[in-house]
Parts: C-alpha cells; sequence; structure tokens
C-alpha cells in the first residue's frame, strides 16, 4: 500500500475559497451517482446557513440530486455560511465553504 493514501483516489473535494487544501475524496468505481455524492458530502462536513453548490472544477457542472454517475475529477463546494469537516472525522474548522 502506498505512504500515500490520497494517490488511488480519482474523486476530490475542496471548499472554494481554499481550493489547494482538500478536504476528501475518494475512489469513483462508477457506482456513486451525483445523489449518492450529496448524501456523502452532508455527513462529512457541518454547513452553517445556506445550503452548498457543488460544481465540478473543469467542467462547471453542478452537482444535482440525481442518479446520474459522478464523473471524476475535483470538485469546489460553495456555500454562504460557516462550512467545516464535521467532528466526527476532524476537528479543523474551514471557513465559507
Amino acid at each position: 500500500m502506498p505512504t500515500d493514501r490520497s494517490l488511488p483516489r480519482n474523486i476530490s473535494f475542496y471548499d472554494a475559497t481554499h481550493p489547494d487544501a482538500a478536504l476528501g475524496g475518494f475512489l469513483q468505481n462508477g457506482s456513486v451517482t451525483e445523489a449518492n455524492f450529496l448524501d456523502i458530502l452532508a455527513i462529512l462536513l457541518v454547513i452553517e446557513g445556506s445550503p452548498i453548490r457543488v460544481q465540478e472544477r473543469a467542467s462547471s457542472h453542478i452537482v444535482s440530486r440525481t442518479d446520474v454517475p459522478l464523473e471524476t475529477g475535483v470538485y469546489d463546494i460553495y456555500s454562504e455560511g460557516m462550512c467545516y469537516v464535521s467532528p466526527i472525522y476532524s476537528s479543523t474548522r474551514q471557513p465559507n465553504c
């Protein structure tokens, strides 16, 4: 197993206000839909205030609650409120996802 566990990931997601600091990622094998991805983010992230908007960085595709398979790539998370990784997974707060 590689020492850098992020190597096999083909999905990664970032706070749009901190585009160089990954919040997380995973290996998409074709079974994760856009709706599943939004559900995963709802578990991993704590959003205070407005809902999030998730957008693929290269294509600018906005993720919606559909059964379409999630395309591999880098996703930016936008929110007007505070956003941080759930304390269950990390104690690091990050402003304005």
